[in-house]
């Protein structure tokens, strides 16, 4: 009963794991591009990155010399190409439907679009105002068919200070922990598989080249 009652409590933690949420943000500003990644609540800064200390250069390394330069001769082409094929054939149909499968699971979850049109001439603001209406039209009806967004806002703003048209972008993408190691689990056990038996034909069809 104990055990029961111990792989109820793992069952129930491994759960709420998987609806952990991964992803990332994503914003666009008059700074610049920012990128983060983001596992849960946790955010972790990718762009823009700092800066590398520089390290010393090293001293090139002397030239080989030709015994060095001798290696074992390369496969033939055609085996090389009917490999890389067999393998391709095997795996692709596996990689495109892991992509479907975390495809249905992508969801956006924040996104917002803010145009600012201004100018100091109020005929020119007016008309810029015009453009960003009919610009953030059409990019924000294609963006909301192709995705599942959550929580959008789409809005433009007239402001006779600012510098013709500029643009403020905000999007946080996310999928469920669990999906992600499910689709991977499944998609790794069909890909080993598939590369197995590729594997074996190539090994036959190079036991039939032999033996004609």
């Amino acid at each position: 009963m104990r055990a029961l009652h111990i792989l109820a409590v793992v069952l129930l933690v491994l759960l709420l794991i998987g609806q952990i949420r991964v992803g990332c943000r994503a914003e666009f500003n008059s700074e610049g591009f920012f990128l983060w990644a983001r596992l849960g609540k946790i955010r972790i800064k990718i762009l823009p990155m700092k800066p590398k200390e520089e390290k010393p250069q090293k001293p090139p390394k002397p030239p080989k010399t030709k015994k060095e330069k001798k290696e074992k001769l390369p496969a033939t082409l055609p085996e090389k190409v009917g490999g890389a094929l067999e393998y391709a054939r095997a795996l692709l149909p596996v990689a495109l439907e892991a992509a479907e499968g975390l495809w249905r699971g992508f969801a956006i979850d924040t996104l917002e679009l803010e145009l600012t049109a201004g100018s100091s001439d109020p005929a020119d603001a007016a008309m810029l105002y015009g453009n960003a209406n009919a610009a953030l039209g059409a990019l924000w009806i294609p963006l909301t068919r192709a995705f599942h967004v959550k929580d959008g806002t789409a809005r433009v703003k007239l402001d006779f200070d600012a510098p013709g048209i500029t643009v403020y972008a905000l999007a946080s993408f996310s999928l469920k922990l669990g999906r992600v190691v499910w689709v991977g689990l499944r998609a790794g056990v069909k890909a080993l598989i598939g590369a197995l038996a590729a594997r074996r034909r190539l090994k036959l069809k190079r036991q039939q080249r032999k033996a004609a």
